[in-house]
């Protein structure tokens, strides 16, 4: 996880799903707190970079039968893990976040509109 996507005042302008056609700042999406179903956002596997087709995508992502539904801002630098909100690790984990500092999960891309607002 990584606090940063906690930050609700944080502009999108900062993260790679900024500007372009594909961004979140030109959707109308200023901070991270406008996005609708904020805290659960966080970096995609599937956002390669700025201006990615898959900014603003929502995701379902299950650990231990838990799923929750996030939007991808961001690109991860591993570009196969996500990166989670803090708030959004603790949702999947039950509170756990600090104790497990990383889980394994399994996810899927939903169709535009579904579970992120």
């Amino acid at each position: 996880w990584d606090s940063t996507y906690d930050n609700g005042s944080l502009s999108t302008l900062s993260v790679a799903c900024s500007d372009g056609s594909n961004g979140l700042y030109t959707k109308g999406y200023k901070t991270l707190s406008t996005i609708p179903n904020f805290p659960l956002v966080g970096a995609a596997p599937t956002i390669a970079g700025w201006n990615s087709p898959n900014c603003g995508k929502c995701f379902a992502v299950t650990y231990s039968g838990n799923t929750i539904y996030i939007t991808g801002v961001d690109t991860s630098r591993s570009r196969t893990d996500f990166v989670l909100s803090k708030a959004a690790l603790n949702k999947l984990t039950g509170g756990l976040a600090d104790q497990l500092g990383r889980v394994t999960v399994t996810w899927s891309q939903l169709p535009s509109g579904a579970r992120c607002g």
